[in-house]
C-alpha cells in the first residue's frame, strides 16, 4: 500500500501528495534529528519525492532499509531546499547518481584515496562539496553527511552529532573509528582538489573564487600532517598529481588484462602525443 497518495491522516501520519512539501527545515529546529525520530514523532511531517535528482544541496542521507517504518522508502533525504522527505532508492543508489550531476562522481576521490592508501569509507568529494559516509566500504548502504553544510561535528560514543549552517542538529550512527580523523581525511581530499585546480587555473590567467560558505571543508586548512604536506602549491606539484591521476586511470582501465604493463605504456604514449602539436 502506498501511503503517500492522498492528503490525509492515517494512524497519525499526515500524508502529502508526492513531491509536495509543506514543511521546511525550520520546523525541525530544537530537536535532535535521527532516523528514529523521523520515523516516529516526526513522521507526520515526511513526504515522498521519488522524482528527486541528486545535487549539492543534500545535507544528509539516512539509510532506513532495515528499520520498521510506515513509509515505502529506503532513504530519508535531508535537503536544504526541499526539506526532509523519503525516496524508494537506497543511499548507495543515490550516491552513485552523482556522476550524472557532476560527471566526475567518485573518480577524483578514489584516485587520491588510492594514492594515499585510504582503503575504506570512500567519500564523494568534488571541490568544496564533500559527502562523507558514516561506515562501510563502497559496496554497502550507509548514512551520508555533507561537510559543506556543517558548522560542527562531534563524536558521542557510537554516534556522530552534526550542527548545520542553519542550526539543525543531526545525529547519525557512527559505530567505528574516530570522527575527527574521518572528517580530516575528507577535508584533505577537498583541499587537494581545490589547490590543484587553483594552480591550473592561474596558468590560464583565471582565478577561482570559493563560495561564501564552505562549512567544514576547510576546517584543516592549516594542518601540517604528512597528508597535508602533499597538497600541491606550485605547477611542479600539480604535474606530479596529474601523473599520479593518469597512472590510477591506466591501472583501473588495464586491470585484469594480460601484459597490462605493456598496455599501460602504449596508452601513456598516446596520451603524451595528444599533449603535443604533432
Amino acid at each position: 500500500m502506498r501511503l503517500f497518495l492522498y492528503p490525509e491522516v492515517l494512524y497519525g501520519l499526515t500524508i502529502y501528495p508526492e513531491g509536495v512539501n509543506n514543511v521546511t527545515l525550520d520546523n525541525y529546529k530544537g530537536v535532535i534529528i535521527t532516523s528514529e525520530y523521523l520515523l516516529n514523532k516526526g513522521i507526520n511531517q515526511l513526504f515522498s519525492k521519488n522524482d528527486f535528482t541528486v545535487d549539492n544541496e543534500i545535507v544528509a542521507l539516512l539509510d532506513i532499509r532495515n528499520m520498521p517504518r510506515m513509509i515505502n522508502g529506503n532513504t530519508i533525504v535531508i535537503h536544504d531546499k526541499y526539506g526532509i522527505f523519503f525516496v524508494e532508492r537506497t543511499t548507495k543508489q543515490l550516491m552513485n547518481e552523482f556522476y550524472k550531476f557532476n560527471k566526475i562522481g567518485f573518480l577524483l576521490s578514489k584516485a587520491l584515496m588510492n594514492y594515499f592508501e585510504l582503503k575504506q569509507n570512500i567519500p564523494m568529494v568534488f571541490g568544496y562539496c564533500s559527502y562523507m559516509p558514516m561506515r562501510g566500504g563502497s559496496r554497502t548502504c550507509t548514512d551520508w553527511i555533507a561537510l559543506h553544510w556543517l558548522n560542527d561535528a562531534k563524536q558521542r560514543g557510537d554516534h556522530a552529532r552534526f550542527e548545520t549552517d542553519n542550526g539543525l542538529i543531526i545525529q547519525l550512527d557512527f559505530p567505528r573509528g574516530n570522527l575527527q580523523d574521518r572528517v580530516h581525511d575528507t577535508c584533505f581530499l577537498s583541499e587537494h582538489q581545490v589547490k590543484t585546480l587553483d594552480v591550473i587555473l592561474s596558468k590560464g590567467g583565471m582565478k577561482m573564487i570559493p563560495p561564501k560558505y564552505v562549512g567544514l571543508s576547510d576546517k584543516y586548512a592549516h594542518c601540517h600532517c604528512l597528508f597535508h604536506k602533499e597538497i600541491p602549491v606550485n605547477l611542479t606539484d600539480v604535474d606530479l598529481s596529474v601523473d599520479r591521476f593518469e597512472q590510477f586511470l591506466l591501472e583501473a582501465i588495464t586491470k585484469g588484462e594480460i601484459e597490462s604493463d605493456i598496455t599501460k605504456e602504449i596508452y601513456h604514449q598516446k596520451i603524451y602525443r595528444l599533449m603535443k602539436l604533432y
